[in-house]
């Protein structure tokens, strides 16, 4: 075993701490908005913690172990490719504003409003079975880190059972315990404040796990590691990387369009698209994130690199060769390449801080389990279950038995994902099996969400071509593979990568085509309607609308009359960051490609972009400890007076327009008259 009884003790004091926590948040559930979407009541650094933090679980933390393993570095520097993109999402209010504006509780409620029932109904199916399945192997990665970095054994005995029991399942099973307790006693409520509230440890555990690590393996070994890799294959320099077969610049290029065409389609974090006070409040959210992620971009960069200084150089030759031993009792190559670096940390963190980083895990586990289950099983519920229902002409649920609902579909899901991690066998790298499963919603998705909320003359028709294509495109994509080495004898040319680029380009495309073929004629859809803007505005709180702009500059960047001082200026720390990094980028390809840059002058610039983002990172995180904490009281605060509508449960009643099934005409009031005039 390689923890010590210290380490075990910080262990357990956190985790009943968080027990108490949750147990508190618990207490403000009283609805079913408030399951779902916290009541619509978070506050940006609530909403910015949290979601981090479900967003980022062990498996997305060994996916990023296992590219700097194998790529180093180098593959990073493509990434400032995408900063310009972060802006542009952020300032603009791509996609979440106009979703925030409708109300939705989720994406396919969204679809039915703009839609159809059916549509909604069909799009719940396939995003709810693409995400179970992506899914699937979440549980497995992460039991499989806890076991390997604590050194606990394979199996063990209970008296007077006369067989073996799996530590893997156990853990696993006591792992998705937790999350699932976490997420059905309070919903969303419990997950942001939980959550909140192991993003605050976690960032000041972050400081000082990069302290000690950076102690123990001074930068100059980790340089002499990576200077280790063939020469077209280089861990340090980006434009020597020919021989780097699947984290390369096309990756990140393909993930760029992604990001920009699939914004929040993917619903694996769907309870916080929703859980804003306000649109500006999710903006400002998104805006200072950047500050929030630099411990974390740090740490999980500087932990592989100190792994691989242990495996290549002689000074740690003993603890190489523990790991080793260890590696050794691994048979499958993609699960012994994943361990690889938590069984190093094992044998190179000492006491204390050992326990530290296990808790951190524990964490990040703890936070993204729950926030997928609570997604999947409310997505199930709200978009499959609750539409059949109406169109059975059964009426509503009572909040009780929908939460009841509820928490049965999240067990389910939790269920699932453990038998899925128990029998399926991992043989690929971990961002691969995320492409290839993403693509069967993802691919047809962005193409509905944003020609839904943007675009008038996008038909329901148009939107069943996009979803099918790309889910049919996902689903050979997972055996792709398996067939091609069957007939060919070798692995598939075309990495999951690629063909989740095949699938978003495909389904945009035809949701472009078949929309003006079977639209041609039909009425556009009534976005001021669905967005509830101006004679339709309506809500518990008014729906922030973008207001006129001081001056030419103001309306470049997308900066409107709410931003105050502070947000204005954290909006422009982010314009100046993002510039700055992507000037940066295009200044050193210009020299590089006129008169070249060494090895030498790149292992300098990563040690000083680290220790840059680690000064950066540090004092923010005291920033966000105190937002946090202030935007925990604000909202139990504000739940214990917030008025609960027992019909704000996801439903979208009968009189809601659909736009292409069914021709309706809408009167709205004479803007000079006053008097109703038919809408045209």
């Amino acid at each position: 075993m390689n923890m010590s009884w210290l380490d075990w003790g910080i262990i357990v004091v956190a985790v009943v701490a968080l027990r108490f926590v949750s147990q508190r948040a618990s207490s403000q559930m009283k609805g079913v908005a408030d399951f779902l979407s916290a009541n619509r009541l978070a506050g940006r650094y609530l909403l910015t913690i949290a979601s981090a933090m479900g967003n980022t679980g062990i498996i997305s933390i060994v996916a990023v172990f296992e590219m700097v393993s194998e790529a180093g570095v180098a593959p990073s520097w493509w990434g400032f490719m995408g900063m310009p993109v972060s802006i542009v999402i952020l300032l603009t209010g791509w996609v979440f504003w106009r979703f925030r504006e409708t109300r939705a509780l989720t994406m396919a409620q969204f679809f039915e409003m703009r839609y159809s029932r059916n549509f909604r109904i069909f799009a719940g199916v396939i995003c709810w079975g693409c995400g179970v399945l992506n899914f699937g192997i979440f549980p497995a990665v992460a039991a499989r880190f806890i076991v390997y970095f604590c050194g606990l054994p394979p199996h063990f005995q209970l008296p007077g059972l006369p067989w073996d029991i799996s530590t893997f399942a156990v853990v696993m099973a006591l792992d998705l315990g937790f999350a699932l307790m976490f997420v059905n006693m309070g919903g969303q409520i419990s997950v942001m404040v939980t959550e909140c509230v192991q993003g605050m440890f976690t960032s000041i555990a972050f400081v000082l796990i990069i302290i000690c690590v950076m102690v123990i393996m001074p930068w100059s070994h980790i340089a002499t590691a990576l200077l280790s890799a063939p020469p077209e294959a280089s861990m340090v320099h980006p434009f020597h990387t020919s021989q780097v077969k699947d984290f390369n610049i096309w990756f990140y290029l393909i993930g760029i369009f992604g990001t920009f065409y699939g914004y929040m389609s993917w619903q694996g974090t769907q309870g916080f698209y929703s859980s804003a006070r306000s649109p500006h409040e999710q903006q400002m959210g998104g805006i200072i994130s950047f500050l929030r992620g630099m411990p974390a971009g740090v740490l999980f960069t500087l932990l592989p690199l100190a792994a691989l200084a242990v495996l290549k150089l002689p000074e740690f030759s003993a603890q190489a060769a523990a790991v080793q031993e260890t590696l050794k009792t691994i048979p499958e190559s993609a699960i012994r390449n994943q361990m690889t670096v938590p069984i190093v940390l094992a044998h190179l963190l000492p006491i204390g801080i050992k326990g530290l980083l296990a808790v951190t895990m524990l964490f990040f586990s703890f936070t993204c389990h729950d926030t997928y289950m609570h997604s999947w099983g409310s997505i199930f519920v709200q978009d499959v279950v609750m539409p059949i229902r109406q169109k059975m002409g059964q009426g509503p649920l009572s909040p009780e038995a929908h939460i009841r609902r509820l928490r049965w579909s999240i067990a389910g899901v939790a269920i699932f994902s453990f038998l899925f991690s128990l029998l399926y066998p991992q043989t690929q790298k971990i961002y691969m099996f995320f492409a290839i499963t993403g693509t069967i919603w993802l691919g047809g998705s962005g193409a509905v969400v944003v020609g839904g909320l943007y675009w008038k003359r996008g038909t329901t028709a148009g939107a069943y071509a996009a979803v099918i294509l790309g889910a049919v495109l996902g689903v050979s994509g997972l055996f792709a593979d398996q067939i091609w080495q069957f007939f060919c004898g070798q692995p598939f040319p075309i990495n999951g990568q690629w063909l989740s680029l095949i699938g978003m380009v495909s389904s945009l495309t035809v949701y472009i085509l078949v929309s003006l073929v079977t639209g041609f004629g039909q009425r556009q859809a009534n976005l001021k309607k669905i967005l509830h803007r101006d004679e339709y505005a309506v809500g518990v709180e008014p729906l922030e609308e973008k207001g006129p702009r001081r001056s030419v500059w103001l309306r470049i960047v997308g900066i409107t009359e709410h931003f105050s001082f502070t947000d204005k200026v954290l909006a422009f720390s982010l314009i100046g960051w993002n510039v700055l990094g992507f000037s940066f980028f295009c200044i050193v390809t210009v020299i590089h490609l006129t008169i070249g840059t060494s090895t030498e002058w790149w292992l300098k610039f990563w040690h000083f972009y680290l220790m840059l983002l680690l000064c950066i990172g540090a004092p923010a995180v005291v920033w966000f400890t105190i937002g946090g904490i202030g935007d925990i009281r604000a909202l139990f605060a504000a739940l214990k007076t917030a008025p609960r509508d027992p019909t704000d449960d996801g439903r979208v009643e009968p009189e809601a327009p659909d736009a292409f099934e069914k021709k309706q005409t809408t009167t709205v009031p004479d803007p000079e008259t006053g008097a109703p005039e038919a809408e045209v």
